[in-house]
């Protein structure tokens, strides 16, 4: 090694251990810059610490300074996965994945820097790896209270073992822990929050909310909804839409009561990406006393969005457009895009008129124009918005024009008229049956029905106000009495029909519940 270095200091190289000099001038911050420089070269702590808070965060050389002390230093490992956290966050979209930030949380945790683990902690549950999660806080043992008095790193801990207890539906677990550490909760701003979540949303209702016994005549809206959700985050998500959801057209006919908790063990679903989501619906007469709308939403976590009689599923990926789209499902809408091959709906032409929007007819008919109209009308829900000037047949063949032959449709000149078209809802028919029959609807052009990004047309709103009832979906009571009959327990099933058939006003309609007949 060269003397220069000693030469600059004017010491003699016997008076001092030569890394120790280097450390004591930098910290004092009485080194030359050529003794920095040199000490930076020789991996020095002390040095690259110096340089590494003299460096503009997030620039090239505060990266590679801040990788250098991460192998020694646990706080600096830590604010380097920040870093790196908060870049992903800051992009357009969170679609490359954090890797680089867990790998420097992993590295402070190696180094024992408590507060990394609860950050690494926070990401996966964020992410959805709450088993990941859930292994992280058990190292911490947030359980001993007396070791936590004032401890930020721990109250954080705290919070996040109760928040992940509730998504996953270990209420006693995460009630056990809320009042164990319900002094020091409410001491702490986010604490404090929590507790109000916890309220707000009837987590615990011996704890603060209060178990609801409420009946039908409490609700003033005919489409009346309650939504659930099953962790915190997704709670106030849904918050969210259904603020989101007053700027939607069907916003002055549905009501919604306030988002509510349910465990996710309650639940019992199985979801399968791009597929509907299907849940145990017994579970829900644990809930059903306590909700007072027609229909019960549930935001999970995951699964296809769909309306199953009187429930509605999504999941926390779902847009506000996706969730009105299913809405309307609820009231008597049906898809104007194809339906699964082999649909109930698409097996034969219609008996009965059985959606707002929908028909399933026969393509060809015969007899007197003005006969077979009418006994068309008879089959549209939307018959009365169609002018007497719009056709809804016209000639099949030239040739076969006077033996009184008739394709069903609206010609394409009168497309922005009211009137009868083809719908895409039965293309997954055979070829031979959509010879036969196929799906018309109202309109010409594309909906929300078809393209969940499109408009709710305002000839279907008034579909809604002239018809307010007669194509609903039963309540979700019907939902329970299903499932029940399913299982063969038929006295439960009945009384669960009876539950469905209290909200209906129409003595036919109540018949169809009672009969099970939807």
């Amino acid at each position: 090694m060269s003397l220069s270095i000693f030469l600059l200091t004017g010491l003699s190289t016997s008076s001092f251990f030569l890394a120790n000099f280097l450390t004591s001038v930098i910290e004092k911050n009485e080194h030359t810059i050529t003794q920095l420089n040199f000490a930076i070269a020789q991996e020095n702590e002390a040095a690259l610490l110096y340089a590494w808070k003299q460096s503009k965060q997030g620039s090239q050389n505060w990266q590679i300074l801040a990788k250098q002390l991460s192998k020694n230093n646990g706080e600096i490992a830590y604010l380097l996965a920040d870093y790196y956290l908060n870049k992903a966050y800051l992009g357009k979209k969170f679609s490359s994945q954090p890797e680089q930030a867990i790998l420097w949380y992993q590295q402070a945790i190696r180094l024992n820097y408590p507060k990394a683990s609860v950050a690494l902690a926070q990401l996966y549950f964020q992410r959805g790896n709450v088993v990941a999660a859930q292994n992280i806080l058990s190292e911490l043992q947030v359980m001993e209270f007396s070791q936590y008095q004032g401890d930020d790193v721990a109250i954080t801990a705290i919070i996040l073992t109760i928040k992940i207890a509730i998504s996953i539906g270990d209420v006693e677990f995460a009630k056990s822990l809320l009042i164990k550490f319900s002094s020091l909760l409410q001491a702490d701003e986010i604490g404090a929050s929590l507790l109000s979540a916890v309220e707000k949303y009837q987590v615990f209702p011996s704890i603060g909310g209060t178990n609801l016994k409420l009946d039908n005549n409490s609700v003033t809206c005919p489409y009346s909804i309650q939504i659930f959700a099953t962790n915190l985050l997704h709670l106030a998500q849904v918050e969210r839409l259904v603020m989101h959801f007053k700027d939607q057209p069907l916003n002055d006919l549905v009501c919604f009561s306030p988002v509510r908790y349910i465990p996710m063990s309650t639940l019992s679903c199985s979801t399968v990406l791009q597929s509907a989501t299907l849940c145990d619906e017994t579970k829900l007469d644990e809930v059903a006393d306590s909700v007072a709308t027609r229909y019960i939403g549930i935001m999970l976590p995951e699964g296809g969005a769909n309306v199953h009689f009187g429930m509605l599923y999504f999941d926390a990926q779902d847009s506000i457009d996706v969730v009105e789209h299913e809405i309307s499902h609820l009231l008597g809408f049906v898809d104007e895009y194809p339906l699964v091959k082999g649909h109930v709906k698409c097996r034969a032409s219609q008996q009965q008129v059985f959606a707002q929007n929908i028909a399933v007819l026969q393509n060809g008919y015969q007899g007197e124009r003005s006969v077979v109209r009418a006994k068309i009308l008879k089959q549209l829900a939307w018959a009365e918005q169609i002018k007497k000037s719009t056709p809804i047949l016209h000639v099949k063949d030239e040739s076969l024009q006077n033996n009184q032959y008739w394709q069903l449709g609206t010609p394409e000149q009168f497309e922005q008229e009211v009137g009868l078209f083809r719908s895409q809802t039965c293309d997954n028919n055979s070829a031979k049956q959509q010879s036969t029959f196929n799906a018309f609807k109202p309109l010409s052009a594309r909906t929300k029905l078809q393209y969940d990004g499109l408009n709710f047309p305002k000839q279907y709103i008034a579909l809604l106000n002239k018809k307010s009832s007669q194509f609903l979906m039963p309540s979700f009571h019907y939902n329970i009495a299903l499932a029940y009959y399913q299982q063969n327990k038929l006295k439960q099933a009945n009384y669960w029909l009876e539950q469905a058939a209290s909200w209906e006003n129409d003595y036919g309609r109540r018949k169809k519940v009672r009969q099970g007949s939807f």
